[in-house]
């Protein structure tokens, strides 16, 4: 029997979730014009930098974007450092690698949003979720990354990419924005499973090498 390593199983992961995202949106995501422009963007400020000019019909509509960019930048944040290693950046062979790939979905529903301004509150409370959802995940950004904590990551930036799917679909099709929070909202529940998955192994793995230390 012949098994993936674990970077083709990530790379099988997100490819299957960057064909998702085509279906749902009609968007091939790696060919958009906005993720060609996101690949010289190789920092956390050049990358806000970009999405903040994204958000520019949302200061014209409401005089301010504050509330906005700082879901924004701490999702960029959270991102870029949670990809900074070989297994989920550049060396995973994605034609977009995952961050990057997220960050284009973003500026994408912005793109999208930015003449329907009755979906400007769906959109500022989804990226506010998803920016809390993601301070909650910061702290794996202080530890080396481990295979069981690469694939948790895969998986909850496959389901960032579905949300943003969904949003996007549902945005371009003119739903309400009460619609739009509704169809997404079951991708929260996931993430906070896949979270709760991930704390409950490092807690196990935590124990067990305390464990042995104790009868070494």
């Amino acid at each position: 029997m012949s098994y993936l390593s674990p970077s083709s199983t990530f790379l099988v992961l997100f490819d299957t979730a960057l064909q998702d995202y085509e279906k749902q949106t009609g968007t091939k995501l790696a060919d958009h014009p906005l993720a060609k422009q996101l690949e010289v963007c190789d920092s956390v400020g050049s990358i806000t930098d970009f999405l903040q000019e994204r958000t520019r019909a949302f200061r014209e509509f409401r005089g301010e974007d504050g509330k906005l960019m700082r879901s924004l930048k701490r999702i960029v944040h959270v991102l870029y450092n949670l990809s900074a290693s070989t297994v989920l950046g550049e060396g995973i062979g994605i034609p977009f690698p995952p961050a990057k790939a997220i960050f284009a979905g973003v500026a994408i529903l912005l793109a999208t949003t930015k003449d329907i301004s009755a979906s400007y509150d769906a959109v500022e409370d989804l990226l506010e979720s998803t920016e809390s959802f993601l301070n909650r995940l910061d702290i794996y950004t202080k530890f080396p990354p481990t295979i069981i904590m690469s694939e948790i990551i895969i998986k909850i930036m496959v389901e960032l990419l579905s949300t943003l799917a969904v949003a996007t679909k549902q945005i371009n099709q003119g739903r309400p924005s009460e619609s739009v929070l509704a169809d997404v909202l079951p991708d929260s529940t996931q993430h906070r499973e896949i979270h709760e998955k991930a704390s409950w192994r490092e807690r196990s793995r935590g124990n067990s090498s305390t464990t042995r230390q104790a009868h070494s």
